[in-house]
């Protein structure tokens, strides 16, 4: 159902190329998106959030390298290895919104309002509870190894990752510059 979300912003044109094969390449004619705050500021933020990204992929191959109590508890490494998704989905869109010239195509403007801020969310939400898991593991007396400490502030870095980007969407906001003919 995604993959036909945008097939109306796009028209199939055929030509013939020199050696008389037909050739269908496609147009964009949906509407154009600017950033509501300016480009320039909207692309300071998405490097900030391009950045953070890049300090939370980090901080997430970090918590793995040592050797630690909460990698070998489900309830601990189950909620924080699934924060590579979000953290993939986020990284993505704002890698594709920064390469895309303004205007921008409906698409990367819905990726931008839509899918960013849910990521952000997720990225603090799986994060937190993989902190959760970690205090019920110290909680119940699990042995504290010093790989544990370093999960501990590479999961407490990816909230915080989670957190700034959540707040920085409000700051990239897109609106509709010419509608569709």
């Amino acid at each position: 159902m995604s993959r036909n979300r945008y097939v109306g912003d796009y028209r199939l044109v055929e030509s013939i190329d020199q050696r008389g094969r037909i050739r269908t390449d496609y147009e964009y004619i949906g509407a154009d998106y600017v950033f509501a705050a300016g480009g320039e500021a909207a692309r300071g933020v998405l490097t900030r959030a391009l950045v953070a990204c890049g300090m939370g992929w980090l901080a997430f191959l970090g918590a793995l390298t040592p050797l630690s109590a909460a990698t070998r508890a489900w309830w601990v490494a189950l909620p924080f290895a699934f924060v590579a998704l979000p953290l993939a989905l986020m990284i993505g869109a704002v890698a594709r919104a920064l390469r895309a010239k303004e205007p921008l195509e409906h698409r990367h403007a819905d990726q931008l309002e839509n899918r960013c801020p849910a990521c952000s969310f997720f990225t603090m939400l799986l994060s937190a509870a993989a902190l959760i898991g970690e205090g019920v593991n110290w909680a119940r007396g699990a042995e504290l190894l010093t790989g544990d400490l370093i999960f501990a502030a590479c999961a407490a870095l990816l909230f915080g990752v989670g957190w700034h980007n959540h707040r920085l969407w409000k700051r990239v906001k897109c609106v509709a510059s010419r509608t569709p003919s």
